[in-house]
């Protein structure tokens, strides 16, 4: 009975976190894509139309070394730029913002009759995420 209130107590704690990326709209949607399709760019192409505003985090990704929590936040903006079909990322800015807090710690209860007593005792610490921001966009072919 415990193990099935902790499996349902994780279930909702992760499927309550925030969504690691966010889109905005500012252009005309086109057919979606595969990410893989999708390039990042670090300075304008020739010509090239807006789509969407977008903003990613590591946030959830399970990636503990700095590289690869920018890979994450990377990745989740070819994933919401390849939903709007643009099929590149004009990558604005990179960052870091501190994650909600992990609470570990352990308790010990006891109660009899109308008496309870209980310890807990934990640590509370917070991690970094890496955060991207860029503009979703769609690069003709004679353009890049």
């Amino acid at each position: 009975m415990i193990a099935r209130t902790l499996i349902v107590a994780l279930v909702v704690t992760l499927t309550a976190c925030a969504s690691p990326s966010t889109t905005n709209m500012i252009g005309t949607a086109r057919a979606p894509i595969s990410a893989d399709q999708v390039l990042i760019y670090l300075e304008e192409p020739i010509c090239f139309e807006p789509i969407a505003l977008l903003t990613s985090t590591s946030d959830a990704s399970f990636a503990f070394t700095e590289q690869a929590k920018i890979d994450a936040a990377l990745q989740r903006l070819r994933e919401a730029a390849a939903k709007v079909g643009a099929n590149g990322v004009l990558l604005k800015r990179t960052g870091e913002q501190r994650d909600d807090s992990v609470y570990v710690g352990t308790g010990i209860g006891r109660s009899s009759g109308n008496f309870g007593f209980g310890i807990n005792v934990g640590k509370s610490f917070g991690l970094m995420d890496k955060t991207a921001e860029g503009v979703a966009i769609w690069v003709p072919q004679q353009c890049d």
